[in-house]
């Protein structure tokens, strides 16, 4: 400690590494690939499409998500608007919501993503996802 604050070194920061996925009306997995040094999985955040696609737009209501960690299913199938995606793209909070699901990582881990759509069209989900290279 320095001067009374808490100081946190540079491994010990949290890290985010984002992701945009393609959800075709089939549905889409998508692997979270995290740097080798990556040791604490600590949640992610949903949101709308990019302003590089504006007229294609994330219908929280009509995609399921499902996310798994090496083997562990931490997301079961659940609606994308339930964790911060809004029903007319966007978020329901103003602002993308962390959704935390701290979990331990070896650096060699299996991150896999799985959306179902039933829109009737190709959305775009982005997912960013928070980790820590230190436990």
């Amino acid at each position: 400690m320095a001067n009374g604050i808490n100081m946190i070194s540079y491994r010990q920061g949290i890290r985010n590494k984002g992701f945009q996925v393609t959800v075709p009306t089939t549905g889409a997995t998508q692997t979270l690939s995290l740097s080798g040094l990556a040791k604490a999985f600590e949640g992610l955040i949903l949101s709308q499409t990019t302003s590089a696609a504006p007229s294609i737009l994330v219908n929280g209501l009509q995609l399921r998500i499902t996310l798994t960690i090496n083997n562990d299913v931490v997301i079961d199938d659940v609606v994308a608007h339930e964790l911060g995606a809004s029903v007319a793209a966007g978020v329901t909070t103003g602002f993308p919501a962390f959704i935390p699901f701290p979990r331990a990582l070896t650096g060699q881990d299996t991150i896999l993503l799985r959306a179902t759509n039933s829109s009737g069209a190709s959305q775009l989900l982005n997912v960013t996802v928070y980790y820590k290279n230190e436990i």
